[in-house]
């Protein structure tokens, strides 16, 4: 292939990868922003900031402590845990921060609140993780197409190949 970076970017398969990467990011970016959502007393206006994380875990940890063996101490850490997580792995999906690794730990994340969420009476929620996991796998399948990326900007400037070498034309 010799018009390696041109011939890359109008691949089917490069953006598939692409639109799921920015799927799954703003799911987990949005989900871990909603976590800091609240009210300021001052102004009654609706605001995002890490000091509300606290008020609105706490519905979901009362639920957890109800209905599952889960320790409390472990619930409290996961909850002032998760939304960091959220958003942290949201960024890098989307801008393609170390794309695989991000995506892994987009994996996680959602497989560790299927795992919660498997534990309540009613469980309809672990469907829509399962679909989000599935979503995750068919972008670390497509990954080797990554565009428009950072990773894609370091590998430049460290002088790798554009070239894929199972690809053959």
């Amino acid at each position: 292939m010799s018009e390696k970076c041109c011939n890359r970017m109008f691949r089917g398969e490069a953006w598939a990868c692409f639109f799921l990467r920015m799927w799954i990011g703003m799911r987990l970016l949005f989900a871990g922003l909603t976590k800091w959502k609240g009210k300021n007393e001052a102004t009654g206006l609706s605001e995002f900031s890490p000091s509300y994380g606290p008020d609105s875990m706490e519905p979901i940890i009362t639920v957890m402590k109800e209905f599952t063996p889960i320790p409390e101490g472990m619930l409290g850490l996961y909850a002032k845990f998760l939304p960091w997580a959220l958003v942290i792995t949201g960024i890098w999906v989307i801008i393609g921060l170390f794309t695989r690794i991000s995506l892994i730990a987009a994996s996680g994340i959602i497989l560790s609140l299927s795992l919660g969420l498997m534990l309540l009476p009613d469980d309809i929620d672990t469907v829509r993780r399962g679909v989000e996991l599935i979503v995750i796998a068919l972008a670390l399948m497509t990954v080797k197409h990554n565009i428009l990326a950072v990773d894609n900007i370091v590998d430049l400037a460290i002088g790798k190949s554009d070239e894929f070498p199972e690809e053959k034309d």
